[in-house]
């Protein structure tokens, strides 16, 4: 597996990143998965936050979204914290190393990858709920 480079040099990380290990149990059955169906038609929008486990903004605003209880009128809503484990292990000293735990998450999206059942990765065991 890659692993995460290290930064060319240090930077300051001036934003708190959140607790969500209360959005563990999620809503789908699915960990950190939520997905709230209005009844009515309309779009399915998803807002996926933590591609990489150091990308704190999306994880703020899909937070604030499932604490403010934001609900569609029409449609579906899905609300994602994907890289968690990445998130969890995030270190202010060392804000590169949490980008990923075992692979760079965009490089696991191709049917190869996917797809070998004998391939683990903290990144792949995401795929194990979904239905392909």
């Amino acid at each position: 597996m890659t692993q995460p480079t290290a930064p060319t040099e240090a930077y300051p990380v001036d934003v708190a990143f959140p607790d969500i290990r209360a959005c563990a149990a999620g809503n789908t059955g699915i960990p950190y998965l939520f997905t709230f169906d209005s009844g009515q038609p309309g779009p399915h929008v998803m807002v996926n936050a933590l591609t990489h486990g150091n990308e704190v903004c999306g994880a703020i605003a899909v937070k604030a979204l499932l604490d403010h209880g934001l609900r569609p009128r029409r449609g579906r809503l899905t609300l994602a914290f994907a890289n968690v484990d990445a998130y969890h292990s995030f270190d202010a000293a060392r804000p590169d190393a949490s980008r990923f735990v075992d692979q760079d998450f965009n490089r696991v999206w191709t049917a190869r990858v996917l797809d070998d059942a004998s391939l683990d990765s903290s990144e792949l065991r995401a795929r194990a709920p979904c239905a392909r």
